[in-house]
């Protein structure tokens, strides 16, 4: 029965992640739709909607995002077309495929630094990853984020495997850079992990030919200078835009006068209140968030934007039990484990420099799976440690048992209940309605599209599969960033054929014959009486459509 664990463990995660893909996670951000997009640009024209030719960063909606996502997706629509599944597929595949990963990586730190027979905690760690809410709900979407939990564990034992044979050091400093181009947050993490990987295990790495280190390590510069490359190209803008620094200096004077006012000497408000010190502040606070039992146990991420539960924590309950286990009796492994810890330990660190909410479960998620891991081995060793004792027998069975609740608790939750928490932060709606007036409306009729929508044009474009080359020529009218502004959908109007994207104005619009109107249910009258409604899961109107000429408006108006 042993020897059937990994493949049962591995099709499960598969199912897990890839089954019913189309519909969850509910909606379609349009950063999905964006990536889908330029794949599709680049597939037909080399270029992606921009008219950038095999960007080496993707310019999306402002955003500048890594382009390692629209790679991975153009051979999947290339076979299967333009549509929510090819697009989602390549990273529930690289997810599923992640177990497995995990359990050789696990393997080989066990071999290489304890002294265990069994292989009891690698199949845990494979078990925890397939089963782990994060990590399947990071996985059914279009989320560049999760690329890393695929890419970084890889990298790590091609590299051990490369101190026995020095083949693997290339393909493992290969894997390292792609990981560069899959999500801001690698950009970050992946050179530390590599720099601490050289010096942890120096001894075997200078046994490796100086031939293959000269060449892995310049494979990898290579890639590294590119990456570096990009923050001229609009990377160093988006990390602008994000970092914590911005608004600090604001918010430290607002706290500096608030303390003077309350009788601190202004020159000692001064000193403490700068953006400096406020900025420390806020990234120690940022950075101890996700350590903490809200984030890992109960809360989990704070935003339903990449196809997460807020009120579910990244990990399960029980597992609370586990990572004290790990604390508790870990020591005489600690060495071992030293480039796992950290993993975890700088993992948070470019969340923690980013503005937003907090609680963010994409910027974290390169956490994943040395937290499953630690996890894992901390129920090994709990077992372990109860082996021998009466109800050691009952014990292990309550655990496990334990695991299934929360597992399939988590299933049901995540299949019946996920559309109706999620619906809004994915913008249920977007999609549908894109497609629907690509179904129903004359090319000669003028639509007007709300930009409340998010980046509605994206969604245009993804449902129409509209011409690549007609799409890069009204992109070169969109000049956002000469007009100061950050995003695409910050311009007052801009135009995709027969589509202006802007705000809906009622009292203006409402006078206007043959044109349709796009637009969330308060850009209209209460009592309107929309053409098409499209809903929520929980029965709340989520977009009106309205056509003038059939008189769909109010009757008193």
């Amino acid at each position: 029965m042993k020897r059937f664990l990994l493949p049962l463990i591995l099709v499960l995660g598969f199912v897990l992640r890839v089954l019913f893909l189309g519909r969850f996670p509910i909606g379609f951000t349009p950063d999905e739709a964006s990536f889908g997009y330029d794949a599709y640009s680049i597939l037909k024209t080399g270029r992606d909607q921009w008219g950038s030719s095999m960007p080496l960063l993707l310019k999306s909606f402002g955003d500048y995002k890594a382009p390692l996502q629209t790679y991975l997706q153009i051979l999947f629509i290339a076979l299967g077309g333009l549509n929510k599944v090819t697009v989602r597929l390549p990273n529930a595949l690289l997810g599923s495929l992640s177990i497995l990963v995990t359990f050789l990586l696990v393997k080989e730190i066990r071999k290489k630094h304890f002294e265990i027979k069994n292989n009891l905690p690698e199949i845990l760690s494979a078990l925890f990853v397939a089963i782990s809410p994060w990590h399947i709900m990071m996985s059914r979407g279009a989320f560049e984020a999760n690329l890393t939990t695929f890419l970084m564990p890889l990298g790590i034992y091609l590299f051990l495997r490369a101190l026995k044979n020095n083949k693997f050091l290339l393909i493992s400093a290969i894997v390292f850079s792609l990981n560069l181009f899959s999500y801001h947050s690698a950009k970050f993490v992946t050179p530390l992990i590599v720099g601490f990987l050289i010096y942890f295990y120096r001894k075997d790495f200078i046994k490796v030919p100086t031939k293959k280190i000269i060449i892995s390590g310049l494979a990898f510069s290579l890639f590294a200078s590119l990456m570096l490359y990009t923050f001229s190209l609009g990377a160093g803008k988006r990390v602008a835009d994000v970092n914590i620094l911005k608004g600090s200096l604001q918010s430290a004077a607002e706290e500096r006068i608030l303390a003077v006012n309350n009788g601190l000497n202004p020159i000692v408000a001064r000193g403490i209140y700068n953006k400096y010190f406020y900025a420390l502040k806020r990234l120690s606070s940022n950075y101890f968030q996700y350590f903490s039992p809200q984030f890992l146990f109960t809360n989990g991420a704070n935003e339903t934007t990449y196809g997460m539960n807020p009120g579910r924590g990244t990990l399960y309950l029980v597992e609370i039990i586990f990572i004290i286990s790990f604390l508790l009796f870990g020591v005489g492994y600690l060495k071992g484990f030293l480039p796992i810890i950290f993993w975890i330990l700088i993992s948070p660190i470019p969340a923690a420099l980013s503005s937003g909410p907090g609680f963010a479960a994409n910027r974290a998620v390169i956490m994943i799976p040395a937290i499953q891991i630690v996890s894992a081995f901390g129920l090994y060793l709990l077992i372990e440690k109860i082996k021998g004792f009466k109800y050691s027998k009952l014990v292990n069975n309550i655990l496990y048992g334990v695991i299934l609740f929360s597992f399939l608790f988590f299933v049901e939750e995540y299949f019946l209940m996920s559309p109706i928490k999620q619906a809004k932060g994915m913008l249920s709606g977007n999609l549908e309605v894109s497609t629907w007036l690509k179904e129903n409306v004359n090319k000669g009729s003028n639509v007007i599209v709300s930009r409340r929508l998010s980046e509605p044009h994206i969604y245009i474009a993804f449902s129409e599969k509209y011409n690549p080359i007609d799409y890069q020529k009204n992109t070169k009218d969109w000049n956002f960033e000469e007009l100061g502004l950050n995003w695409v959908d910050q311009i007052p109007d801009y135009k995709l054929g027969n589509y202006l994207f802007r705000n809906i104005d009622w009292l203006v619009d409402s006078k206007r014959e043959n044109v349709l109107m796009v637009g969330r249910p308060e850009e209209f009258p209460e009592d309107m009486s929309p053409l098409m409604t499209f809903y929520y899961p929980d029965g709340s109107p989520s977009i009106y459509v309205v056509d003038m000429n059939k008189n769909t408006y109010a009757k008193n108006n």
